[in-house]
């Protein structure tokens, strides 16, 4: 992903089409890498009895005990449960998010103050476009961790993307396909901010160290690849534990009225409102519960925020910066065009002056 953005104020239509497509490309893949940690993060986090194998009443107790009991009694769909609507979700988010964060950082760097602060153009950048893709994609994702968290066979489970929104719109109004907005924004900002500086920084310390070593820093866009997963899994890792907590209590909003397709996990979270969730989960699981599913949700999200960043910028790097280029030298073309033409105009017009003042001359001298 480029620092520096071209010096025009805009990018084209077509710039703007690739940039969305690359994200969305980022998106698709990186959620059917990852869905299997997704699944594991939200029954965790949903589940109120202790993460520890000397508990009886747990469902789960630990990340392959988790595995080998979903597999065993949903098969291997069960793994990748609710990936329909994870698609859409992840798709959704990843174009929104990658194009507005193109486009807020182009037009940031034409500011003096965000060119002179750049990691703060980063974080602001980040976290605004994180929030616009977390609007749009916020019905998918309650319908991910409905369809994740239902029982097996229950009508629940077998959710649609867009006609489950119809579903949950119909009989809880807006404010179902809508649960865990307030707390996703609150978490997300800072996530998705933080995210971008952390690789941004990494990338940049990258180039710093290679430059120290060979005596010739390295131009950003011929980064490793394995660097850049590198970078992107640190990234991933170290912005999400900055906010664990907030994602918890997020899933545990969005299945306030869905008690009753969630029979068979133990304990439901008591979550009517945000207050109310964060009370009744330090009541009953003291402040460890607010990290519940934190390992498959770190491994989760180093592997999430690697595939982003480094499929992304590898289609930036391959596709959308040549064509930037090459609509680039296009513009130029036509300006030098412009140029020689007001030039070619400018010139035929002094030589047509310089007739009529030979002429005129003429005249006189007769």
């Amino acid at each position: 992903m480029r620092d520096k953005p071209p010096k025009s104020s805009t990018n084209s239509t077509h710039v703007q089409m690739l940039q969305a497509i690359g994200g969305g490309v980022s998106g698709a893949i990186t959620r059917f890498v990852t869905q299997p940690f997704d699944v594991l993060k939200i029954r965790f986090q949903l589940q109120v009895e202790p993460l520890k194998r000397k508990s009886l009443n747990s469902k789960y107790s630990g990340m392959l005990h988790a595995f080998s009991s979903i597999y065993r009694e949903e098969g291997l769909r069960g793994v990748w449960k609710g990936h329909m609507a994870a698609q859409m979700m992840s798709i959704t988010y990843a174009l929104v998010q990658f194009w507005s964060y193109e486009q807020l950082h182009q037009a940031a760097y034409q500011t003096k103050f965000f060119n002179d602060h750049p990691h703060l153009s980063y974080f602001m950048c980040g976290g605004l476009a994180g929030c616009m893709g977390t609007i749009l994609a916020q019905p998918f994702d309650v319908i991910r961790t409905r369809v994740v968290a239902a029982d097996p066979g229950s009508l629940a489970g077998s959710l649609k993307p867009v006609s489950g929104v119809g579903k949950i719109f119909k009989k809880e109004g807006i404010r179902g396909i809508s649960s865990g907005m307030m707390m996703t924004l609150i978490q997300i900002y800072p996530l998705v901010g933080a995210n971008f500086v952390i690789y941004k920084f990494c990338n940049r310390l990258a180039i710093t160290l290679n430059g120290y070593f060979h005596g010739d820093p390295t131009p950003k866009h011929t980064i490793p690849g394995a660097l850049l997963f590198f970078n992107g899994a640190i990234a991933g890792v170290l912005s999400k534990m900055l906010v664990y907590p907030a994602d918890l209590i997020k899933k545990r909003t969005m299945l306030s009225h869905f008690q009753h397709d969630r029979k068979t996990f133990g304990s439901n979270p008591n979550c009517d409102t945000i207050m109310h969730c964060m009370r009744t989960t330090f009541e009953k699981e003291g402040w460890l519960g607010f990290y519940k599913g934190m390992l498959p949700t770190l491994y989760k999200s180093g592997v999430m925020s690697a595939f982003y960043f480094t499929i992304y910028d590898y289609f930036n790097r391959n596709i959308t910066m040549p064509y930037q280029k090459y609509e680039q030298g296009l513009k130029e073309k036509e300006e030098e065009q412009k140029t020689d033409k007001v030039t070619k105009e400018k010139r035929d017009y002094e030589k047509e002056m310089k007739k009529e003042n030979r002429s005129g001359v003429k005249k006189s001298v007769k």
